[in-house]
């Protein structure tokens, strides 16, 4: 019998191998392993049949080995079905949100309960080990049919998900596209990820959900033109001098010349602006109070462009009567780029541009600058903030010289800002 082995003493032993979607059932153990307390091999061939029965039954219908192990048989009553500790997966994800908290930005936690208690209620489960992959990949077909910005419209008020969902099949407005489905996925993912390591279930049933790619990540977010910056740089020079914010002038001018992102400029003090080895830098940093970096990877020194230098960055950051370079931007939940956001938005949209297009794309259209000018991604990583995905670049790999890296943020084309900015300047 395939179950039964010898011991070196001569005592028969029951060994069943648990198939990996069936270890929820016996407390995730990966065999069930069980002195016969015998050497007589036949009698040892009737327990091993008696305690497989067990096993397949409990497997077949859990219920059942209950009653079984209640036979006066004295090794099968050994075997139980060890219950797992069944926990719910609102508890579950209370707990990975508190876990992501001590990682990432409030914001971002706030965004992940939300969508995945959108998930979890739309599976409608209350035992965490109970969500398979049937459920994910159901999950998938509402979600796509699950209305866009619901808190938005008042005819959703104390409705469900499935209700919400049903309603809008008769009301017909947007539903959630496929990026935001698989943003959803992805997260639910990764809290499945933490509960399977964390021995609070047996798989992750959203694991590799496969998405048809409709486009390349490089057009997620649209890149400025040239003419498309001479036109954000023109206007800012004609209205100069009536700024309400010395940040309405310099923002745009620092994300094209330096590629950050928008809260690192935000949350600048005066200290983040200094030399390195001579140079004139930027120091994206989260040394200070309210500072936040999006990861470990965001840390590093960016060189300041020439054009910069030319416009007098530093005197106006030596000139402000303040810590901070933008004290007028106050901190919020989201970090203190919240209000030049806000204002960003109102400015482009003023001057034609749609949703492709926003401060990020300040980001983009220097990336993609560096890219045609083929500018190792080494180098445009360690000027972005990128991480470069390899052990020996991460790892192992130092910074680069900041002469070095100054060399390629002067490559960054300043045309569209001389041919409006310069003269109005002098």
């Amino acid at each position: 019998m395939r179950y039964l082995h010898i011991s070196k003493s001569g005592i028969w032993q029951f060994r069943y191998q648990i198939p990996p979607h069936h270890r929820h059932l016996f407390g995730d153990r990966h065999e069930i392993k069980r002195s016969l307390k015998t050497s007589d091999k036949a009698k040892a061939t009737i327990i091993a049949l008696e305690l497989e029965i067990q096993v397949r039954k409990t497997i077949l219908t859990p219920a059942a080995s209950v009653s079984i192990e209640k036979q006066p048989i004295s090794p099968i009553s050994k075997v139980k079905s060890t219950s797992p500790k069944e926990i719910s997966p609102h508890n579950a994800l209370e707990r990975f949100c508190k876990y992501k908290a001590e990682h990432i930005s409030h914001k971002a936690v706030t965004m992940l309960e939300a969508k995945c208690k959108t998930v979890l209620e739309l599976i409608g489960k209350s035992q965490l080990r109970t969500i398979r992959r049937s459920d994910a990949e159901e999950v998938v077909y509402l979600l796509r049919n699950y209305p866009t910005n619901l808190k938005k419209y008042k005819q959703f008020n104390g409705l469900s998900g499935h209700d919400s969902i049903k309603l809008n099949n008769e009301l017909g407005l947007p539903t959630l596209s496929d990026e935001s489905v698989k943003d959803y996925c992805q997260k639910m993912s990764g809290f499945f990820e933490w509960c399977q390591l964390n021995e609070l279930t047996d798989i992750n049933p959203f694991k590799a959900i496969r998405f048809k790619k409709t486009r390349r990540d490089s057009e997620a977010k649209n890149a400025y033109t040239l003419i498309e910056l001479e036109k954000i740089f023109g206007a800012i020079a004609r209205t100069k001098q009536a700024h309400k914010h010395p940040y309405y002038f310099w923002l745009p001018l620092l994300a094209y010349f330096t590629g950050a992102r928008l809260n690192e400029l935000c949350q600048l003090y005066k200290a983040d602006v200094h030399q390195v080895d001579g140079i004139w830098a930027i120091q994206i940093d989260d040394r200070y109070e309210g500072q936040k970096l999006k990861n470990l990877t965001s840390r590093r020194i960016v060189p300041i462009h020439d054009q910069l230098l030319n416009l007098g960055f530093i005197e106006f950051v030596q000139s402000v009567q303040h810590e901070r370079v933008f004290p007028e931007l106050k901190e919020s939940r989201d970090g203190f780029g919240t209000a030049a956001s806000k204002w960003f938005g109102r400015f482009k949209t003023k001057l034609g541009f749609d949703k492709g297009h926003d401060f990020h794309s300040f980001r983009h259209t220097v990336a993609t600058q560096f890219k045609r000018q083929q500018i190792s991604h080494i180098v445009a990583g360690e000027l972005l903030g990128h991480a470069q995905n390899s052990i020996t670049y991460d790892r192992y790999g130092k910074g680069l010289d900041t002469l070095q890296l100054k060399e390629i943020i002067n490559m960054i084309d300043a045309t569209p800002v001389s041919k409006t900015l310069n003269s109005q300047h002098q």
